[in-house]
C-alpha cells in the first residue's frame, strides 16, 4: 500500500458513518500493510519511512521533548502511520529502557510499519544526520582550537552550558519529586553522587528504592506475574553493575567498551549522559578535561537529532576518525534491540505495576545524580564573578523566557570574547 492511502475500511471522503445507530464504538482502522496493523491507520513505504525520520534528523533541535512533538505530527496527524494512542504509551513504556528515548521512538515506528527492518532503517536515518553534522563541526572545532580567541570564547560558553544543565533539572524535578517518597530518593542519590558512589550504583539503588517504597508489601500476598520478569529484563543492566577496565590495550577498544556501557545502563534524560562522560572519560581515565568535555556538550546542544551524538564528539577528541565511529556505534546500537524488546513486550509493559515502581524510583535517582555532577562541573567552570553572573543570567532568561539553548550558547562566546580582551 502507498504512503499516505487511506487503510481498508476508510474509502477517500468515507466518515465511518455505516448508517448504524448513531454515537456507536468503532474499531480502530487496521493498516493492514503493517508490521503491526492494530496500531496503525496507513502503511508507510520505504522512501516515505526514511525519508520522514531523515527529515527530523537534520532540522530537529531542541531536545527529546521536541523531537517528540515533531515526530508526533509528522507520523501521527499528517500520515497516521500510528494511532496517537500507541503512540503516547510508547512514549511512556521508553522511560523504563537505557539510552535515548526520542532516538527509541523513531525505532518504534518503524517496528510498527516494517518490523525489525523498519526499525534500523528509522533509527539509522535519525541517528546519521545528526552525527554527521556533530562530525563536522568537532573536526572544524578541532583545527580552530588553538586560536587564542577560542579560549575566550569557551570562557563565555561554559557557564552557559552549566544553565542548559540546570534547567533540564529544574524541569524535571516536578515529576521527579513529586511527593515524599521520590524526594527522599532524590536526597540519597545526590548525597551518594557528591560522595562520589559510583553513577550506576546509584541508579541501581534507586530502581530498588522505588519497588520498596512502591510495592513492597510484607503483609500481603501478591501472586507472581511473568510480566513483572519482562519488565526486569530490560532494567538488568542497571541492577547488575559491572566494573570498568582499568586499562586497555588499544584506546579505540577502550572506547568501544565505555560506550557501549553507556548505551545499556544510560537511563532518563539525555544529560546524564555528562555524568557518565564527567566520571569515566574525565575523572577516571583522563582522556579528556571537564574544559573539553563542556565543548563537547556544546557542538551536541548546536546540533539536530538526539544529544547522545556528543558522543561522537568526544569520540573524536580522544581517538579522532575511528574514534568518533567507534563512540556512535557503541552507545546507539544497544537501542536497536532494547526498540524491538519493547515492541514486542510493550501489552505487558503496560500492565505491570513493578515497572512503574521501578520507573518513580530511577527518575528520582537520574535527577539526584545529575545535580551531584553539575555541582561539581560548576565548581569547576564557576571560577569568577563574570562566569557566576553569566550561569545565573543564563539560567534565568531560561526558565523565564522562551530563548532557546542554540541563541544563548553563541550570545555567551560573545560575551566572553568581549570580557577577555576588552576588560580582563
Amino acid at each position: 500500500m502507498a504512503e499516505g492511502a487511506p487503510g481498508p475500511g476508510a474509502a477517500p471522503g468515507d466518515s465511518g458513518d455505516d448508517g448504524g445507530d448513531e454515537g456507536a464504538p468503532r474499531a480502530p482502522v487496521r493498516a493492514e500493510g503493517a508490521h503491526q496493523p492494530e496500531y496503525a491507520e496507513r502503511t508507510a513505504s520505504w522512501p516515505g519511512l526514511l525519508g520522514v525520520f531523515l527529515k527530523l534528523g537534520v532540522v530537529a533541535f531542541g531536545g527529546p521533548v521536541a523531537h517528540i512533538a515533531m515526530m508526533d505530527k509528522e507520523v501521527v496527524e499528517r500520515r497516521r502511520w500510528v494511532h496517537r494512542q500507541h503512540f503516547l504509551d510508547v512514549m511512556a513504556a521508553t522511560n523504563l529502557l537505557p539510552g535515548p528515548n526520542s532516538t527509541q521512538m523513531t525505532m518504534h515506528i518503524g517496528y510498527v510499519q516494517r518490523g525489525t527492518a523498519g526499525v534500523w532503517a528509522a533509527g539509522s536515518a535519525f541517528i546519521l544526520p545528526a552525527a554527521l553534522i556533530t562530525f563536522a563541526l568537532t573536526w572544524l572545532y578541532v583545527e580552530l582550537r588553538d586560536l587564542p580567541a577560542m579560549d575566550a570564547v569557551f570562557y563565555g560558553v561554559q557557564p552557559v552550558v552549566i544553565a542548559v544543565i540546570a534547567t533540564a533539572m529544574v524541569r524535571l524535578a516536578p515529576t521527579a519529586a513529586s511527593e515524599w517518597r521520590t524526594r527522599g530518593v532524590f536526597a540519597g542519590a545526590l548525597a551518594l553522587g557528591l560522595l562520589g558512589v559510583n553513577e550506576l550504583v546509584v541508579l541501581a539503588l534507586g530502581a530498588l528504592a522505588g519497588v520498596v517504597l512502591y510495592r513492597w508489601r510484607p503483609w500481603q500476598r501478591r501472586p507472581r506475574r511473568g510480566v513483572n520478569g519482562m519488565v526486569i529484563t530490560p532494567l538488568a543492566p542497571w541492577l547488575a553493575t559491572t566494573p570498568t577496565p582499568t586499562a586497555a590495550p588499544d584506546l579505540v577498544w577502550q572506547l568501544a567498551w565505555l560506550f557501549a556501557k553507556f548505551g545499556v545502563t544510560l537511563f532518563g534524560s539525555g544529560y546524564l549522559l555528562v555524568a557518565y562522560l564527567q566520571t569515566d572519560i574525565v575523572d577516571r581515565f583522563g582522556l579528556l578535561t571537564t574544559e573539553q568535555l563542556i565543548e563537547a556538550i556544546v557542538i551536541g546542544e548546536m546540533t539536530p537529532g538526539p544529544l547522545f551524538t556528543v558522543s561522537t564528539a568526544v569520540g573524536y577528541m580522544v581517538g579522532d576518525v575511528p574514534g568518533a565511529v567507534v563512540a556512535t556505534v557503541a552507545i546507539f546500537f544497544p537501542s536497536f534491540f532494547l526498540a524491538m524488546l519493547l515492541g514486542r513486550w510493550m501489552p505487558a509493559i503496560k500492565r505491570s505495576e513493578v515497572a512503574s515502581a521501578v520507573l518513580k524510583g530511577l527518575t528520582a535517582a537520574v535527577l539526584g545524580v545529575m545535580l551531584a555532577v553539575a555541582v561539581e562541573i560548576g565548581m569547576r567552570v564557576i571560577v569568577d564573578v563574570p562566569t557566576g553572573a553569566l550561569a545565573l543570567a543564563a539560567l534565568a532568561a531560561l526558565v523565564w523566557t522562551r530563548v532557546s539553548a542554540i541563541l544563548l550558547i553563541p550570545i555567551g562566546g560573545l560575551l566572553g570574547y568581549l570580557w577577555i580582551t576588552f576588560v580582563a
